[in-house]
């Protein structure tokens, strides 16, 4: 056993957080310009290396859709019914694609005064004109609307449309459909499949988006992610509603506070199974943990892509001080990555919750993270569920642990936590600061971490996990902290 990460944060038997630690100066040789925060989980590769809690006052289709086109992930919740997963796994996929599958078409016998008034009604540039039985025999622009109010009135678009049709097959990389534009000069590609049917269209202005970091599926739909209990559902019918579930997910994240059970890990076996996406497990905290679900589990190495760490961390959760057990969430990502790097360095590890401040997120790679995720960071934002309220004169959200009396009696989420436990809440019901838009606090997020970086002379995330780390006295963290000031901090 290595111990590469584990000696970095655990001294003498000490289980070191992140105010424990900091992360020491390193030698930069290179601009700012040139630091590389991507990173992947599995095969998906992520501009931002954030991803937002599966938690019900967190993460929604509406957060979830943010996230991706900003480069990170939203892992959406689980409390609630198969039924409205299914429904906020639909609009998170369904929200962008350089494809348009629901393409407007018009029939070429049909008069130009349609055609214009569709184009201008609809707002858009062009129809792909098929026929009766949905082979494309042609395409209309606003270029081919004739000028004289005579012609438009009475003239027909198979007597303007261009007949000859530049098109690409279905499952086209966006590579391949920028190529074909540009050789070409159009500006819209229909998709066309072997019978001549049309499945899609394809436009420049869709193919250079708003958001070019966002996180993508091979087919330019967003990624979507959901949280997902390792209890395998018995009932027929649930089954068959995850399976439809499964159409729309990349990735499920099996969601309990403890994970190292042979309970939950024979129900995820049969969920590998039953459902074709990847998965990552957790929560996790130790280095034996890791072990055996490397080693010992006999899980699917195919859809077996990642390991979420951190146990009784995060700000809302109370499962060490009612239990008197937990891991931290920098000692569990340093030990889980040591058995990573011994076993299987394929396998991903998102460090999860416990993160106070921008500054925390370089620790957590320093330790061996590949991403990390949060709740307290966005629950304040204008993206997660939830409405805005005001308290003596400053706008707050609620935020709630899943672990809370107030989410476990919804009866979703029972067996996220000891399973016929009712009595005993791990988590706490409050409210935080309303912090606007998601954009700004990703931000200050991202340059938290690429300024450690800086400091640390790391230009990519695999060089960030190289950086030494020294543990703190008390002392040191009040020195390092805002101090001897007039004013209160």
């Amino acid at each position: 056993m290595t111990d590469y990460y584990r000696k970095k944060v655990h001294y003498e038997n000490i289980i070191a957080t992140f105010d424990d630690i900091l992360i020491l100066p390193g030698y930069t040789d290179f601009s700012p310009f040139e630091v590389d925060i991507s990173s992947n989980l599995g095969e998906y590769k992520f501009h931002v290396p954030i991803l937002t809690s599966a938690m019900d006052t967190v993460t929604e289709e509406v957060m979830a859709i943010k996230m991706a086109l900003l480069g990170g992930l939203g892992v959406l919740h689980r409390n609630c019914s198969y039924e409205r997963q299914l429904e906020m796994v639909r609009i998170v996929k369904r929200a962008r694609s350089f494809v348009i599958e629901d393409v407007a078409t018009i029939l070429p016998s049909e008069n130009i005064s349609r055609a214009k008034y569709m184009m201008e009604n609809y707002n858009i540039s062009g129809l792909v004109v098929v026929n009766d039985d949905n082979k494309v025999c042609g395409i209309l622009t606003k270029r081919d609307i004739p000028y004289s109010d005579e012609q438009i009135k009475h003239g027909l678009v198979k007597d303007y449309m261009t007949k000859e049709v530049v098109s690409i097959k279905p499952g086209a990389s966006r590579i391949d459909a920028l190529s074909l534009l540009f050789e070409s000069r159009k500006e819209k590609l229909p998709v066309i499949d072997e019978k001549g049917n049309l499945t899609g269209l394809i436009t420049k202005k869709d193919l250079a988006p708003e958001f070019p970091l966002a996180s993508m599926d091979k087919e330019g739909h967003l990624l979507c992610a959901m949280a997902l209990s390792p209890r395998f559902p018995e009932n027929k019918q649930a089954q068959d509603i995850l399976k439809e579930i499964d159409n729309y997910v990349d990735i499920f994240f099996i969601d309990v506070a403890d994970y190292f059970k042979l309970i939950d890990i024979q129900g995820t076996k049969k969920l590998m199974d039953l459902l074709d996406s990847d998965f990552v497990l957790g929560n996790i905290g130790t280095y034996e943990a890791a072990e055996h679900l490397l080693t010992k589990s006999g899980l699917d190495n195919e859809k077996f892509i990642g390991l979420k760490v951190g146990m009784g961390s995060g700000s809302i959760c109370t499962t060490s001080i009612q239990t008197g057990v937990g891991a931290p969430t920098m000692f569990a990502t340093a030990q889980v990555a040591d058995a990573i790097n011994d076993y299987n360095p394929k396998i991903s590890l998102i460090a999860d919750g416990g993160f106070k401040n921008p500054g925390d997120i370089p620790k957590a790679i320093s330790a061996g993270a590949d991403l990390i995720m949060s709740g307290h960071f966005f629950a304040g934002t204008e993206e997660s569920p939830g409405f805005i309220d005001t308290i003596a004169g400053r706008k707050v959200k609620v935020y709630r642990g899943m672990g809370s009396k107030e989410a476990r009696t919804s009866g979703y989420v029972t067996d996220r936590y000891i399973e016929g436990s009712k009595m005993l809440a791990e988590g706490v019901s409050d409210y935080v600061p309303f912090t606007g838009d998601l954009s700004g606090v990703l931000l200050s997020l991202k340059e938290g971490l690429i300024n450690g970086m800086i400091y640390s002379g790391a230009k990519s995330i695999k060089e960030m996990k190289k950086a030494k780390i020294g543990v703190i006295t008390p002392t040191g963290q009040r020195e390092t902290s805002t101090h001897d000031l007039i004013g209160k901090y």
